[in-house]
């Protein structure tokens, strides 16, 4: 019969083989930055410059323009250095925009992939005229159904429609890639033999 100290051991064996070889998958998330403009440049050009006017939150500063319905613009973004094998998990794009009134001011945000663009239902900034952070995230790629791949990333880019003619200030974008690495998760060794100590 097996001693406190020897069951210790036992057990504290028993754990350790248990975690050896298990590698516990965790969910990571990669940034995408505007490096210029995209496709589709329609619009957003009321006070001039290109995307690069987004690729730094500073507000009024550097910011893009438009006061017209239907307004689209899609930037270019940096390519993601995913490890190959891992699983894409979501796609979120981020906007600092506001309203120059405090009245609706309605917008979508917008990722283009395959050639074609995908938006968002309608979002608003009312009724506030300072930067608001609005977000639209994508678990799967429009375009397919399925989960985003790696490739596919390569070649994404993203931005925004005006809804309505209110002038809005766009100043900020970038897109956040949640990812999980290939090669976690496997299954646990079978049990160890339990080895028993008689004196």
């Amino acid at each position: 019969m097996m001693n406190r100290k020897q069951i210790t051991g036992a057990l504290a064996g028993l754990l350790a083989a248990t975690l050896i070889g298990v590698q516990l998958a965790s969910a990571l998330t990669q940034s995408l930055t505007v490096t210029g403009d995209g496709a589709v440049i329609s619009g957003w050009g009321a006070e001039g410059g290109d995307c690069t006017r987004i690729s730094s939150d500073d507000g009024d500063t550097t910011r893009l323009y438009s006061p017209t319905a239907t307004d689209i613009r899609v930037c270019a973004l940096t390519n993601p250095s995913i490890p190959s094998g891992s699983t894409i998990n979501s796609v979120t794009v981020t906007a600092k925009v506001r309203s120059l009134d405090p009245v609706s001011n309605t917008f979508k945000i917008c990722v283009r992939t395959a050639s074609t663009n995908y938006c968002s239902a309608n979002k608003d900034t009312n009724p506030t005229t300072t930067y608001q952070t609005i977000t639209e995230t994508w678990a799967t790629n429009p375009n397919t159904s399925a989960a985003w791949t790696t490739a596919q990333l390569d070649d994404l880019e993203a931005g925004l429609e005006k809804a309505n003619g209110v002038g809005m200030g766009w100043s900020y974008m970038i897109v956040d890639v949640d990812y999980t690495e290939g090669g976690g998760g496997g299954a646990a060794p079978a049990d160890p033999p339990l080895v028993m100590w008689y004196f």
